[in-house]
């Protein structure tokens, strides 16, 4: 097991290989975002700007716009932190810019609400050209990395501290926007990203004993592909997102409101974080906000307890 920010490190070090338009901007985080090894492999294409995320994003805007595919790390709360600096050089300069955004969510621990990454996807969804990756594992890392490496467009990558399990086979494709069912079942669709999706898969076995068997949705990549999310909606009697991010602004309102503008929506509930966080150690974290495995067991349960045999789908 690895963090996807160790995955990361390594994918994108291969792929300087391969590909030598790419280039590294960093924040004085390379030991904690995992470029440390592409810089080591490749010096001359490895710039550091210090403890100084806006200067960086903008020395990645005029290296994007002169036809490298820059790549800034930091801690996504720092990084989206800079958000003016995103929305004026990169957003509306179609800058060709990957922000690289670690230590996603609430695993970042004792460090607490001031360096964690919780409101990050809310603001990088805001911008009407940037697309948004979370990968689950590696082998959906490397897939997403060779994705990005392939086009030119502002790009958010989210990744976890944590250590995360192979959920995906080896060749799993990646399709952008795209629903990826990792268990198909019945009746309820619960949608998540990152870090929670092993926790969701390893609720199945107590689910299972209760008669519920739901379908398990990594919805990675943003914007969703609508048609598919509807589909998905339309085959089940009820959707539930379960995020690592605020309730409000992230994965829950992205598929909520193509539910709703669906026109016959199922039931549809969330849960995610509901405050600024707290300092604690990771798995004291993940209790408190109901995001380890009892919890979500928890709360498929409940949510699946909700639904009405008239409700619609499958």
């Amino acid at each position: 097991m690895k963090a996807t920010r160790d995955w990361f490190g390594a994918a994108l070090t291969e792929l300087g290989d391969s590909r030598d338009h790419v280039v590294v901007v960093n924040c004085d985080l390379g030991s904690a975002t995992k470029t440390l090894a592409f810089r080591d492999r490749f010096p001359d294409r490895f710039f550091e700007c210090g403890i100084a995320e806006a200067n960086a994003i903008g020395v990645a805007s005029g290296l994007a716009q002169e036809g490298l595919r820059p790549f800034v790390a930091s801690f996504g709360h720092f990084l989206t932190g800079k958000y003016l600096e995103i929305f004026q050089s990169v957003g509306l300069n179609d800058a060709g810019v990957v922000l690289v955004g670690t230590h996603a969510g609430l695993a970042i621990g004792k460090d607490g609400p001031t360096q964690m990454g919780l409101r990050d996807l809310a603001l990088m969804r805001t911008l009407p050209n940037m697309e948004i990756l979370h990968p689950a594992d590696g082998v959906e890392t490397r897939a997403m990395l060779d994705y990005i490496a392939s086009h030119g467009r502002p790009t958010y990558l989210r990744l976890c501290r944590q250590p995360q399990r192979e959920v995906h086979a080896a060749g799993h494709r990646f399709v952008f926007g795209h629903p990826d069912v990792l268990r198909p079942g019945e009746d309820v669709a619960v949608v998540t990203m990152g870090g929670v999706v092993e926790v969701v898969l390893d609720s199945l076995d107590e689910l299972a004993a209760h008669g519920i068997h739901p379908t398990v949705v990594n919805l990675s990549s943003l914007p969703a592909d609508r048609a598919a999310v509807r589909v998905l909606g339309a085959s089940h009697r009820g959707v539930l997102v379960i995020e690592d991010h605020y309730i409000t602004g992230g994965l829950a309102d992205e598929v909520g409101r193509i539910l709703v503008e669906s026109g016959r929506p199922p039931r549809f509930s969330a849960w995610g974080v509901p405050d600024y966080g707290q300092a604690g150690s990771p798995e004291d974290l993940y209790a408190r906000y109901r995001l380890h495995v009892p919890a979500v067991t928890g709360l498929i349960r409940a949510f699946a307890d909700t639904l009405d045999p008239r409700d619609h789908g499958a």
